[in-house]
């Protein structure tokens, strides 16, 4: 199979070419594709990064193919780095289908909406900061225009077929509610070609509430492209879910005890769901805890309202339960969450956003970090350097002071990481997945280099273990695969 990077090249014959940042990093998830004139796009993700300018330049930058040509966009999972320049797609002139499961065609309304506020708000900041015209990449008005192109399709395991070249069909994917891994299958009459795309794919085995585990495709794919976002070996764990959970419930139960609060960073979709799940089922059938749980985010709440319409009937049969706990208060409005930022009676807070990049958890942290008493629980990945702020404050023997909003905080808080609550599958589980597919050759994107060149060269020796000898292929920006 041959592989060409063509640097500013357009893909002008059938072919893949892997255009978005995802080809090279951890987000921007955007691949397109030709065959037998038909257009495809696998994901239409905002790139998302530290700098104002750095993502407005890149998420500016000009199509590598013309919106209003485009047949299809798949759409794996509603996570904003997957779906979140859509509206531009739309704003530019695609008037095709956009293709989801239900749940995710649900969250995408929440979460592009919030999005659309962001963007607009990060133009107004940079306008400002270089006293220049920064339009915003859209607008609300764009995002309901969006919805208008997004077509249900909502069965795993079951081949759609979309017109005399296009059929494609779901396989079951555990990272978040309503997420799928696609498998396109197109034939022009002659020849036909089979690709599998993971899209973020959550744990073989998993742990979360509302979702069901990863399955691992037997069906043959040409092409397979795998996210590799927990590539690196050096990030294994043998910690559990269980011990992770047994962590929290110590520690709440201390920082209650010393009338210290707790502060949950979390992102709003998924993780925000999982951990108030398990905070009930930790303390929700226990009469004498009294401890308010507040959820202060817009977008987390509406989330939440929103999973019982989306959740099948035994995961809702759970949600509602939670969903319901009285000790649980949604807070919409800023100034019921001012309220509860300077309240000093002892709580649980969990709010966006996960990164502690923006949003109403910095009020929180701002005034919570400063109390020894207290305790910020990560749950996740909270980035690598200290360019993030969770980093900054997860190490706070380095950075015993923290500027939030520009003004120093003492960083006083005890602070612990529960990893296991991550969404993307472990390393353990990508061999186990990529080593096991049945295909040509296999493209991991989704990772930064480090990462996909050490699952690449762990695959090859499990692959090789397996009796199988597929190919395996990282990708680069710009790359080209002919079909």
């Amino acid at each position: 199979m041959v592989f060409i990077i063509a640097r500013k090249a357009k893909l002008k014959d059938d072919g893949i070419l892997f255009c978005g940042n995802n080809a090279k990093d951890v987000t921007g998830s955007m691949i397109y594709i030709r065959f037998a004139n038909k257009q495809i796009l696998l994901e239409c993700g905002l790139l998302q990064d530290n700098s104002y300018l750095a993502a407005y330049k890149a998420n500016s930058e000009k199509f590598k193919f013309k919106p209003d040509e485009l047949d299809y966009v798949f759409v794996g999972h509603s996570h904003i780095d997957h779906i979140g320049l859509l509206p531009r797609l739309i704003k530019e002139g695609f008037h095709g289908k956009i293709i989801m499961t239900y749940p995710s065609s649900v969250m995408s309304k929440y979460l592009l909406l919030n999005c659309a506020f962001i963007v607009n708000d990060e133009a107004r900041v940079l306008s400002k900061r270089y006293n220049r015209e920064y339009e915003p990449l859209y607008t609300e008005e764009d995002v309901y225009k969006t919805l208008d192109y997004i077509y249900v399709y909502n069965e795993y395991n079951h081949v759609y077929r979309l017109d005399d070249v296009i059929s494609f069909q779901w396989f079951k994917n555990s990272h978040c509610v309503g997420a799928a891994q696609l498998q396109l299958i197109l034939n022009d009459g002659i020849k036909t070609k089979k690709i599998l795309y993971t899209s973020d794919i959550g744990a073989l085995n998993t742990k979360n509430h509302y979702v069901e585990n990863t399955e691992i495709p037997v069906t043959f794919s040409d092409v397979s492209i795998m996210e590799s976002t927990y590539g690196l070996n050096t990030r294994a764990t043998k910690k559990t879910r269980e011990f992770d959970v047994e962590h929290l419930r110590v520690a709440i139960e201390t920082v209650l005890e010393r009338q210290g609060s707790i502060i949950l960073p979390a992102f709003s979709f998924s993780r925000s769901q999982e951990l108030l799940t398990t905070l009930y089922l930790l303390f929700g059938e226990n009469e004498d805890f009294k401890t308010d749980i507040v959820v202060d985010s817009m977008l987390t709440c509406d989330i939440c309202q929103a999973y019982e319409d989306v959740l099948d009937s035994d995961f809702c049969e759970l949600w509602t339960k939670v969903y319901n706990w009285k000790n649980v208060k949604y807070v919409r409005e800023k100034v019921e969450s001012k309220a509860w930022v300077n309240d000093p009676i002892p709580k649980i807070v969990i709010s966006s956003s996960g990164f502690c990049t923006n949003g109403r958890i910095l009020s929180y942290l701002d005034k919570y970090l400063r109390d020894i008493n207290s305790m910020i629980c990560f749950s996740g990945f909270v980035g690598t350097d200290d360019s993030y702020l969770s980093y900054r404050i997860k190490n706070g023997k380095a950075h015993k002071t923290i500027n939030i909003n520009k003004v120093p905080v003492p960083n006083r808080a005890d602070c612990i990481t529960m990893s296991t609550f991550s969404s993307h599958a472990n390393f353990d589980d990508l061999l186990k997945f990529g080593s096991n597919l049945n295909t040509n050759q296999l493209v991991l994107v989704h990772g930064s280099t480090e990462a996909k060149n050490c699952l690449k060269e762990h695959l090859r020796e499990e692959i090789s273990r397996n009796d199988k000898c597929y190919k395996v292929k990282c990708s680069e920006k710009d790359m080209i695969i002919p079909l």
